[in-house]
């Protein structure tokens, strides 16, 4: 959608964002050049075999150097695949080439080799590779131009895919970690993080077009890789065994498929297939040699053996497996202890909560430390310098960029008894305050799960609870029963020991109670929290809230529950001032729902976890604070919703059935139905774009023609597409604060024709402030840019679970939350382990989530 104008509500400001301005004129056309890389003993075509980027970006370098006359002295920017891009054509249309290089680069040895002299044979000795560069295409560049003046320009990403590859060829020639766009090296500092794995620092470096320019985007990045170590001191940090009888071999091998190892008496690199079965002291192999009269004499030795005959090698651990490297059908066996992990390499298996816990801490940067490291990264990256990047006829001002910038004021918030008040620095309390719609609990019950606190403990807390939320104005009886778990049913299955105490309570309870408080000794991690959470909602319909108290509970902890509890079961802590008043009339007189859309991905390591959909939408117009759910498991990795819309209903006919109940008909309405939809959708990347459109939007617009199939009904879409996942970052002028909270910048920074805005409505206290970043694609609302803006800020300070405004627009929180709740019921039946442990990549049947009981539907049981 075209940017219809510019915010003018907030007071002027000026920001720095780590932006640096560039200078390109796009006069020049790029050549785009088909690449084939295969061996020396197949035709080229289609990089036979050879998906290594890093043996085929060191192929075409090696190209390069030896052909450099061919290429007429141009320089190319090289993807790593099959395209490569030069300024201006070269000299041939059409060309193979022939590169060697070194072997001792490409893993060739084996232990049946004669002897060391053949070895070292071996290990000079090189591979032929045929390489074919076939003129593809050529680039306007002038489309990068027509994008920045305001035109509407399809050709605009491919041009800027190719200055991006230039920044990536730069980066390849220095030898960094090339993924996407970000790029890291040792050089930018490694830390541990525990169990063989470590941190690594880098940056990330992107064009993008914007209404003052072209800009290079660079932000710190952090990833993980493997520490490079002796193998066996890898086992030994990685899994701790008590002794080698203990190691889990297969587990071994699921983390270290695929790492690449050196041999330090041969230099030759190796990459792990596996590991072999038997023990370096029995695993057997037959040595062929070639005696003096020519025959053939074979000999069959342990690998043990033939170590200790051709190097004179005693190994320390010749009951340890060994390395399997090579071809899986006939593998080259080392053993464990000869082999050392090579630096630099990604780590992508799932991390353990003790290292995303240290990876996040180390990751963590003030705004004044970030300004700093990435002012250090631009200048590191000799991008001034480098003579590809101006061979392409770039040019980057190394300083970042200060842009303007507004800040729009705090919305008032109503409390219990119309009190209002408004935030201060993006935050508020409750002191002196009640709940604007406080709850009344006449049954509730106490589980307590963990075994170190004793039962007066309990007690007290429930009594302390109903204390704080009766201050609050929250009517809540002492509980039915208290219930704390007998010891011996504590080394029971999760499962198990919930189907226990819940029948101790149904003994002591003649009804379910309306909600039930559980005690965990651990929230996060606990076992229990998944099967607990599953059973209640599936089948019971009760409501629950999850702790783990601290030693010294304390009133404060208390009231963050109440509020918690409050909205579980109807009721509300705040609203806003907007949504009593008609300071945004086109919500706050015609029916409006507000819609938030989000894709939950399995996190990384787990092969076969599905994504999870949650779609929220508002309930009780004129209000916006309460949101029912529906949540579906799809295919994994699938970022469209699947069961938005289908023949018997979807998601969003029955969101909107249980708007119709709850809507509040102004007088002389009888119609109950929206007539505005407002629609924020998480997770999707520029390019996926016209899909929400083309899949998403018209799921919508069937829903409604099903509501009504005479096709009268048509109410007016807002779509708003919210991106946290990217890399642009604002910083003050002066000091080392974060920006403040409701910082908006729409001009300067932002797409040059597309309508898209950053807003930080909330306080950064630890780290930087991240802004969100929102893309309207169809405003058939026709709100100003004001009313857009003011409403999308508003909407930040509805979060029921914080006396703070959040990152971004409340809608879109719960559906990350509910998404991230149904996904404890996979867990609760052990899919993620499932996954883990097996490796498979598809399941043969779909996982469908357990059915929420009906009357979970309406609550906010995810809050």
């Amino acid at each position: 959608m075209k940017r219809p104008g510019l915010g003018k509500t907030g007071r002027p400001i000026e920001v720095l964002c780590n932006h640096f301005m560039v200078t390109y004129s796009g006069s020049q056309d790029v050549c785009h050049y088909d690449v084939s890389i295969s061996d020396g003993g197949s035709a080229p075509g289609g990089n036979d075999g050879i998906a290594n980027k890093n043996l085929c970006r060191t192929i075409m370098m090696k190209l390069h150097q030896v052909y450099a006359s061919e290429f007429g002295g141009k320089r190319f920017a090289y993807d790593g695949e099959k395209s490569l891009f030069t300024p201006g054509p070269l000299k041939f249309q059409t060309q193979e080439f022939t590169v060697l290089l070194d072997e001792t680069t490409i893993n060739k040895s084996n232990p049946a080799d004669d002897d060391t002299t053949k070895r070292r044979r071996v290990a000079s000795r090189s591979r032929e590779f045929k390489v074919k560069i076939e003129y593809a295409a050529t680039v306007k560049m002038t489309a990068i131009g027509a994008i920045l003046s305001g035109q509407k320009n399809d050709r605009a990403q491919d041009a800027l895919r190719v200055l991006d590859i230039v920044l990536k060829q730069h980066s390849a020639s220095k030898g960094y970690l090339l993924l996407k766009e970000n790029y890291f090296s040792t050089v930018f500092g490694v830390a541990d993080i525990g169990e063989g794995v470590q941190t690594c620092r880098g940056y990330h470096a992107s064009f993008r077009p914007s209404i003052s320019g072209l800009s290079l985007n660079l932000d710190i990045a952090t990833t993980t890789i493997i520490k490079a170590s002796k193998v066996v001191d890898f086992i030994k940090e990685r899994f701790q065994p008590a002794n080698p009888s203990c190691i889990d071999w297969d587990k071994v091998k699921r983390v270290l498929k695929g790492v690449k190892v050196v041999t330090p008496h041969t230099q030759i690199v190796h990459r792990i297939i596996g590991f072999s079965d038997l023990p370096s002291s029995e695993q057997r192999f037959t040595k062929k040699k070639v005696d003096t009269s020519g025959q053939v004499v074979e000999t069959e030795l342990t690998i043990q053996q033939y170590y200790e005959m051709q190097y004179g090698m005693t190994l320390q651990f010749p009951n340890l497996p060994c390395i399997a490297a090579g071809r899986a059908k006939k593998p080259t066996y080392i053993p464990v202890e000869l082999c050392e992990i090579l630096p630099g390499q990604r780590y992508t298996k799932a991390l353990s909560s003790a290292q995303r816990q240290k990876m996040i801490d180390q990751a963590r940067q003030g705004p004044d430390e970030r300004r700093s490291a990435v002012q250090k990264a631009m200048d590191a990256s000799d991008y001034a310098s480098n003579d590809i990047i101006k061979d392409f006829g770039v040019r980057i001002d190394p300083r970042m960029r200060k842009v303007p910038a507004r800040l729009l004021d705090a919305p008032a918030l109503i409390f219990g008894e119309s009190r209002q008040e408004t935030p201060r620095g993006g935050r508020w309390n409750l002191n002196n305050k009640s709940m604007a719609r406080a709850a009344t609990i006449s049954s509730w019950a106490v589980l307590s799960f963990d075994g170190r606190m004793p039962p007066h403990a309990v007690e007290n807390i429930a009594r302390d609870l109903c204390r704080v939320c009766s201050v609050k104005g929250m009517t809540m009886d002492a509980p039915g029963t208290i219930l704390c778990e007998p010891r011996q049913n504590q080394r029971l299955p999760p499962a198990e020991r919930v189907q226990l105490i819940m029948q101790e309570l149904k003994s002591q309870l003649k009804d379910p109670p309306q909600f039930m408080l559980c005690i965990l000794p651990e929230r996060k991690t606990s076992p229990l929290y998944g099967p607990l959470k599953k059973l209640l909602q599936t089948k019971l319909a009760v409501v629950t809230q999850c702790i783990a108290p601290p030693r010294q509970v304390k009133d404060q902890y208390l009231t963050n529950v109440a509020l918690k509890i409050n909205v579980k079961v109807g009721g509300y802590n705040s609203l806003l001032a907007l949504e009593k008043s008609a300071k945004l009339p086109k919500i706050s007189s015609v029916p409006t729902v507000i819609f938030g859309l989000d894709v939950s991905h399995g996190p990384p390591g787990f092969s076969d976890s599905p994504s999870i959909a949650a779609v929220v939408a508002s309930q009780e117009w004129p209000y916006f604070s309460r949101y029912s759910v529906r949540m579906r498991a799809q295919s994994r990795k699938v970022e469209m919703i699947a069961g938005l819309y289908d023949e018997s209903g979807g998601m969003i006919v029955e969101l909107l059935k249980d708007f119709y109940g709850t809507c509040n008909k102004l007088p002389g309405q009888t119609d109950r139905r929206p007539k505005q939809i407002i629609i924020f959708r998480d997770g999707v990347s520029e390019s996926q774009f016209e899909q929400v459109l083309r899949d998403e939007y018209l799921a919508f617009k069937k829903a409604f023609k099903q509501i009504d199939t005479s096709g009268d009904y048509n109410p007016r879409i807002t779509l708003i597409v919210v991106q946290k996942r990217h890399h642009t970052r604002f910083f003050p002028p002066t000091g080392n604060q974060n920006v403040q909270p409701g910082t908006i910048v729409d001009a300067h920074l932002c797409h040059p024709r597309d309508y898209d805005f950053y807003l930080c409505a909330h306080a950064g206290l630890i780290g930087t402030t991240r802004p969100t970043h929102y893309h309207v694609l169809v405003d058939e609302n026709n709100f100003t840019v004001d009313e857009l803006q003011e409403l999308t800020h508003a909407l930040c300070y509805t979060y029921a679970r914080s006396t703070t405004a959040v990152s971004t627009v409340t809608p879109i929180a719960y559906a990350h939350l509910a998404a991230t709740h149904a996904r404890n019921f996979l867990d609760s039946e052990g899919g993620s382990e499932t996954s883990s442990m097996t490796g498979r990549s598809e399941r043969s049947t779909p996982i469908h989530l357990p059915e929420l009981h009906p009357a979970m539907k309406s609550k906010m049981f995810y809050c």
